[in-house]
């Protein structure tokens, strides 16, 4: 009888390691799976700021970058003629949902003949939406000195501003030429030209693009004494030069060239049309411009009987605006 009862006992104990050896196959299968398809799920949503794999040659077949303009404004209350005109040029060329300004202004306005008339355009006034913005002070911390602020600090806040939004980042004297939604299906397009470094005037980028967070990460080693360096010669030989797949490398269509400026003010015969933006590059003409003397600036006056490319630019955006009958109007 003790005999039966023993064995009885040690099938029992085979049984009963037998359900708990399969039991916990399963119990462990089923963690798998759950890993397994959660992970599956994660990169789905995740897809936007990985881009593990993305191909910035052919794009998404859908937009990924927001339909949104960002322009930077330190220290800069007062709008003039040329940033109305190009802020004319983005809406009406483009046709962005909304513009973005950040500033440092403490009453987030701004002032100026210019401005009144952006503030009358109510189409445009309507995507208008003013941010605050303070340059930074430091990087990681590195003092940015007070009189690179607005320059240096500029150069990092475009990149922290795409970061957080993501859409197309624009210098204030930069004139739209084209619709550029072409180039909102990829993870990040800007323009590289040939032995040249990046240039940092039109940014369109997704905000998880891969190449802002290490642009922006290079900024650990960073250097007041030298103009461009953190801002375009780094980023090019340390990151782009090793990894030029994370972006959309556009040549030449954005204008950022200085060559390609200039004929602006002295090539008569200059194709601008065939671009889809060019930097104006307004602030260097009085070195640039060999006949910057006869024009130290523009207004919608002036540019009536300018005779370079960038009259006929101009004009074309007063004519668009209607400025002339905003101007004309009565208060």
């Amino acid at each position: 009888m003790h005999k039966m009862r023993v064995a009885m006992l040690r099938n029992l104990l085979r049984i009963s390691a037998f359900v708990l050896f399969f039991g916990t196959i399963l119990l462990t299968g089923t963690a798998v799976l759950e890993d397994l398809f959660g992970n599956f799920r994660q990169q789905r949503s995740d897809f936007g700021s990985t881009f593990a794999g993305f191909n910035n040659e052919t794009g998404a077949g859908h937009f990924i970058v927001p339909n949104t303009i960002h322009l930077i404004r330190f220290s800069q209350p007062e709008f003039s003629f040329i940033d109305y005109i190009c802020i004319q040029a983005a809406f009406r060329n483009h046709r962005p949902d909304h513009f973005y300004i950040h500033t440092n202004e403490a009453s987030l306005q701004f002032r100026g003949k210019y401005w009144k008339l952006i503030e009358r355009d109510i189409e445009l006034r309507s995507r208008i939406r003013i941010l605050p913005l303070e340059p930074p002070s430091e990087i990681f911390g590195q003092e940015i000195p007070p009189n690179l602020r607005p320059y240096h600090g500029g150069d990092i806040a475009r990149i922290r501003t795409m970061m957080k939004y993501g859409g197309i980042y624009l210098d204030n004297d930069v004139y739209v030429i084209k619709n550029l939604d072409k180039y909102r299906k990829y993870e990040i397009a800007i323009n590289w030209d040939e032995d040249q470094f990046l240039g940092t005037q039109v940014i369109i980028a997704n905000r998880g693009a891969r190449f802002l967070a290490m642009w922006l990460d290079s900024y650990r080693e960073y250097h007041p004494e030298l103009w461009y360096y953190n801002a375009g010669e780094r980023p090019t030989k340390e990151i782009l030069y090793r990894f030029p797949e994370l972006i959309h490398r556009v040549k030449v269509q954005f204008g950022a060239d200085t060559s390609l400026s200039l004929n602006l003010y002295v090539e008569k015969e200059f194709d601008w049309r065939s671009l889809d933006t060019i930097h104006l590059m307004i602030n260097h003409r009085s070195y640039m411009d060999p006949y910057y003397n006869e024009t130290p600036s523009f207004d919608e006056n002036v540019i009536k009987s300018y005779p370079y490319p960038f009259g006929e630019m101009a004009r074309e955006m007063v004519a668009a605006s209607g400025m002339n009958n905003f101007i004309n109007a009565k208060n």
